[in-house]
């Protein structure tokens, strides 16, 4: 086995089309030699790789040959995951494994992208080393996935991220962002103003990640990267009321939702082990959401 070296030079980034891998590629590619990979939307530098090809995946990692690896593609939506668990647990554990198992066979540190979705809501704040208690089928999945991850090397990472909002192709494409689309003018809306979220940026994601793996050497283990303000959805779709000039008024909260795919109260992700080490990166939520909703209902 090859020696793991104490600093990253070249990365390579999975899911790198989505909403927080093509943030990583802005934040990371002036710092690192990046190479970025994606599946159904890889298109001009984006590496097309199926993560359920074991023999393409292997022989992408001994081309590359990079440092540091940021497994961030996953089937996140809980609803998908519930409906189709042998898809959500192929993608989202058993490609996560094997790509484990590929970065420490050529000295790679992987960095797993999980969720707050591991814990059950009821205990928050939670620390890196809090138990998880997933209540829906993605958080298991992803725990599952920690477990697997963590099992393989020491110097593999986990990091645990909130729902996310940011610079959206279309509206729909984060739960933050498609709220957006469900508020109009003249017409009614009703939003869950029971589950507590912590949206955050994945810019500032991204600049975290920048800044831990510059220092490599601390990867390894658990890391947990939050926006710290609390909101409902339905206070979420309050503020983008308000950017988009529509009347408050309109819009409905709604108590806890009984049918469905379970969901977690408050899953407030406690930054203990990133904020020691000097690195924490947050916007105002009113001011970043309006920018990006604006800008796609123009």
């Amino acid at each position: 086995m090859e020696q793991t070296v104490t600093h990253a030079n070249k990365v390579m980034i999975t899911g790198a089309t989505g909403l927080l891998g093509r943030a990583l590629l802005t934040e990371l590619s002036p710092h690192f030699d990046v190479v970025g990979t994606g599946f159904s939307r890889a298109e001009g530098s984006i590496i097309k790789l199926d993560l359920h090809d074991h023999q393409a995946v292997a022989n992408r990692l001994m081309e590359h040959r990079p440092q540091v690896v940021i497994h961030a593609a996953a089937e996140r939506n809980p609803d998908i995951c519930s409906n189709k668990p042998e898809q959500a647990i192929a993608l989202n554990v058993a490609a996560s494994k094997f790509l484990a198992e590929q970065c420490e066979a050529i000295g790679a540190k992987l960095i797993l992208i999980s969720t707050d979705y591991v814990f059950d809501g009821q205990d928050a704040p939670y620390l890196e080393n809090a138990a998880p208690n997933p209540l829906n089928l993605y958080g298991q999945s992803k725990q599952q996935a920690e477990q697997a991850v963590l099992a393989v090397a020491k110097t593999h990472s986990v990091i645990r991220v909130p729902v996310l909002y940011g610079d959206v192709t279309h509206l729909g494409e984060s739960a933050v962002t498609t709220l957006a689309q469900q508020l109009s003018a003249t017409v009614p809306s009703s939003h869950d103003n029971w589950a507590i979220r912590y949206p955050t940026h994945v810019a500032d994601i991204a600049m975290s990640i920048r800044d831990l793996i510059q220092q490599a050497d601390k990867l390894g283990g658990i890391f947990h990267i939050s926006g710290t303000q609390k909101m409902t959805k339905y206070q979420m779709a309050c503020l983008m009321a308000d950017a988009l000039g529509y009347d408050r008024s309109l819009l409905e909260p709604l108590g806890q939702p009984n049918d469905g795919t379970p969901r977690p109260y408050n899953c407030a992700l406690e930054n203990k082990r990133l904020k020691a080490m000097g690195i924490h990166y947050e916007r105002g939520f009113a001011k970043a959401i309006a920018e990006i909703i604006v800008k796609h209902s123009a």
